[in-house]
């Protein structure tokens, strides 16, 4: 038998590079499967009380990738990036 998959949903996440963050939403299965694939990224649940609807609404539809299929451009594309020069 197959294993049944749960659905992706939307994570907050920052990518804190010391003197400030990077904030985005991963589409992942849960906050522990972003971390185990990109441990450089948390996940904040809950938002932090400083965060608006409407800068969270903002991160959304600005800064919002697929764990599995967004690599190649943006903050994953980043991080992955990053590990190279390391």
């Amino acid at each position: 038998m197959v294993p049944v998959r749960a659905m992706k949903r939307p994570i907050l996440v920052v990518y804190d590079y010391g003197s400030g963050g990077v904030w985005a939403h991963v589409l992942a299965e849960s906050p522990e499967e972003v971390e185990r694939e990109f441990p450089e990224l948390k996940a904040v649940t809950p938002r932090p009380s400083w965060m608006t609807d409407d800068e969270e609404g903002r991160i959304a539809s600005e800064e919002t990738y697929d764990l599995h299929a967004d690599r190649s451009f943006g903050l994953l594309a980043e991080i992955i990036d990053r590990r190279g020069q390391a």
